[in-house]
């Protein structure tokens, strides 16, 4: 088995859609910031470290309970001694599992959560999810299937539990809070990176004790938009048949090899092409809203609910 050392101890966590790439590729360009993960696809920066194992969750619907998820292999070639090792897995929020280890065997870690309004969330969650390869389900069926299961969330139907338990972040939000203390957790609403993102850095920097003139000047993001092209041939890349599996082993027959020559011309296959996203009308909004209604009134005023020092507030540029 192999160590990593020293192990992340910046963690960015929350819900998906919720602010935690942008911050990763800002912070990460810290000079006392280190990422184990950068010079892997975009796919592959959610280690899922604290998750590893058989789930008991499906943290994605391709993926349901009993799945024996790995994290990615850890890149430390690199590392140069920076006080700050990052990790970005947004699903650990979720996980009692990960707050009980950061809690019992990472004192030194920090922990960056970030929010969102949970009816935004559950339609970008949507969007994105079109994206993939392993997700077909119409806007409307999926309400359906919500509204028979009562819009509780249950772990033996992984198409509909992510949508049933992304948005409901606020309890967690609140066991981090609690359980690790108010000095080693921010929570930072999707809002304040949005609004002033210069601000938000500048803050966290100040509670991680890092000079924020290292911080990037472009703060731009490009987040890939549309969805994936249908194309046979990217389709082919995605998702190659047994046999181009076979031929590859046969001709390449190093793993690294494979890497080397192939992961570049599958990543090929991930190409997004421009797609009208559904327009969601308002009184779906507003039932969407009152199935999360606590979770609403806590994004809308979290202060009411944790202390306001954890808390990343800005103001507009």
């Amino acid at each position: 088995m192999r160590a990593i050392e020293p192990g992340p101890n910046l963690l960015l966590i929350g819900g998906p859609k919720s602010g935690t790439t942008s911050l990763l590729l800002w912070l990460r360009k810290h000079e006392e910031i280190y990422h184990p993960w950068q010079r892997l696809a975009s796919g592959a920066w959610e280690s899922g470290f604290l998750l590893g194992g058989i789930v008991d969750n499906p943290y994605e619907p391709s993926k349901p309970k009993g799945t024996l998820i790995l994290p990615h292999e850890a890149d430390m070639d690199y590392y140069q001694n920076e006080s700050l090792i990052i990790d970005k897995s947004p699903q650990h929020l979720y996980s009692k599992k990960a707050l009980n280890t950061v809690r019992d065997f990472m004192p030194e870690a920090k922990v960056v959560i970030t929010i969102r309004d949970p009816v935004d969330l559950f339609i970008s969650l949507y969007h994105q999810m079109e994206k993939t390869v392993y997700f077909s389900t119409p806007f409307d069926e999926l309400v359906e299937m919500l509204d028979d299961q009562d819009w509780i969330a249950d772990a033996n139907i992984p198409e509909t539990w992510s949508f049933l338990t992304y948005p409901r972040f606020s309890a967690h939000v609140k066991a981090w809070v609690n359980e690790l203390g108010y000095d080693r957790v921010r929570v930072v609403p999707l809002g304040a990176i949005a609004e002033n993102p210069r601000s938000v850095l500048k803050q966290l920097s100040g509670w991680l004790n890092i000079d924020e003139d290292k911080m990037p000047r472009d703060l731009s993001v490009k987040n890939p938009r549309g969805k994936l092209s249908n194309s046979p041939i990217r389709r082919f890349l995605r998702e190659p048949p047994n046999w181009a599996f076979t031929a590859a082993r046969i001709f390449l027959p190093f793993r690294s090899l494979r890497k080397l020559f192939l992961d570049p011309i599958r990543s090929k296959g991930w190409k997004y092409v421009p797609s009208e996203k559904q327009p969601i009308p308002d009184s779906v909004r507003e039932k969407i809203a009152s199935m999360f209604s606590e979770d609403v009134e806590f994004f809308q005023s979290p202060e009411s609910f944790i202390p306001e020092s954890v808390i990343v507030k800005v103001n507009s540029e």
